[in-house]
């Protein structure tokens, strides 16, 4: 059987257009799709890498930040008020109110029975200048004093012509340590 050139074309070509798709849905479908599936998963991968590099720069920040805590929650302890400090609290008082020439007098206090708070009421009295600085001082303390209330009132009379004459009410806390 002889077969004419045509006949011969149209089968190789056939045969050729066969082989053709038999590699293409065979090979290269399954390599594209494969291609796309590696591509999919190396973002997702990437993605998560990223996420988890965040996490661990937020995971050193805030091992710098319980650091610094620690070395702030380690100097609390100086600013607090201890059982039988009450003489040092007193003179520490009583050294700020002389340096800045003030009159001080402790009106009410729980020195005698203290809890978790010590309650001090202060009257000052002096210049107005001097009781700021007797604030100053007070604020540059160790110890973490609350005020809970702070009245300022002329002294002035004509017997002491003093204009800058101040009586100052004034009402801290301190926490107590119990140990």
């Amino acid at each position: 059987m002889k077969l004419n050139t045509e006949k011969r074309t149209i089968i190789i070509l056939t045969i050729f257009s066969v082989i053709t798709l038999i590699i293409i849905f065979q090979i290269i479908f399954p390599t594209i799709r494969y291609i796309k599936n590696l591509e999919q998963d190396t973002n997702n991968l990437r993605e998560y890498l990223e996420k988890k590099y965040e996490n661990t720069k937020t995971i050193r920040t805030s091992k710098k930040k319980i650091e610094e805590i620690k070395s702030t929650v380690a100097k609390y302890p100086d600013y607090l008020f201890y059982h039988g400090d009450e003489l040092k609290l007193i003179t520490t008082l009583e050294n700020i109110a002389t340096r800045n020439q003030i009159i001080q007098k402790i009106d009410n206090s729980n020195l005698d029975k203290l809890d978790d708070k010590l309650n001090l009421s202060l009257t000052l009295n002096g210049d107005y200048q001097n009781i700021l600085k007797y604030l100053s001082a007070l604020e540059k303390e160790n110890y973490y004093f609350i005020i809970t209330n702070l009245q300022l009132s002329s002294a002035f009379s004509p017997q002491n012509n003093n204009t800058n004459a101040t009586i100052m009410n004034l009402d801290l806390i301190l926490y107590v340590n119990q140990h």
